[in-house]
């Protein structure tokens, strides 16, 4: 907000329509990327999230106008897109009685893994993103290779779950 308000120029109801963007691209993805996820594989959909996430702070940073903010804002909605994949995964790991803990375990650690990025102090707004944007890309490397979804809470194989179906939605894959 204060680098779209105070660097950038924005005014404040033009932030919230970037906001509004980015929330209408993660709601018309959402469901689209965990029925694609079903079908194509989870995966890719968890990366492309990962990879939303450390692209926006830096489209916002490199936008020159207001029409390549909305652009950065819709980068920034597709953050969602492999939400429900990456929730489908935690939850394939865990015994059925165990899923609710188990998320709440993984949000977690996560947290815990990016929170440093939230202390990143550098001269300089510009410089300031950047240092906590490579630090988000650090941490969330560090949650991809030590803490994404390789460890098997019950020791037996997974059963998978349908990225939809785990969430209340209506799937008619069931595995």
């Amino acid at each position: 907000v204060l680098y779209a308000v105070n660097i950038a120029g924005v005014t404040p109801p033009r932030y919230g329509l970037l906001v509004a963007v980015q929330m209408v691209t993660a709601i018309l993805s959402y469901i689209p990327g965990a029925w694609l996820a079903d079908r194509v594989g989870r995966k890719p959909f968890v990366i492309a999230t990962f990879i939303a996430f450390a692209l926006f702070p830096v489209a916002v940073v490199l936008a020159r106008d207001f029409a390549t903010l909305v652009l950065a804002f819709v980068i920034g909605g597709l953050r969602e897109i492999g939400e429900p994949a990456r929730k489908a995964l935690i939850v394939d790991l865990a015994a059925p009685t165990l899923r609710a803990r188990s998320v709440g375990v993984y949000y977690l650690i996560r947290s815990l893994a990016i929170a440093p990025a939230a202390f990143a102090k550098t001269p300089g707004t510009r410089a300031e993103i950047t240092a906590r944007t490579a630090l988000r890309a650090i941490s969330e490397a560090i949650h991809e290779r030590f803490g994404g979804g390789r460890l098997q809470i019950t020791g037996r194989p997974a059963r998978k779950t349908s990225s939809l179906r785990s969430f209340g939605a209506r799937s008619s894959n069931t595995t």
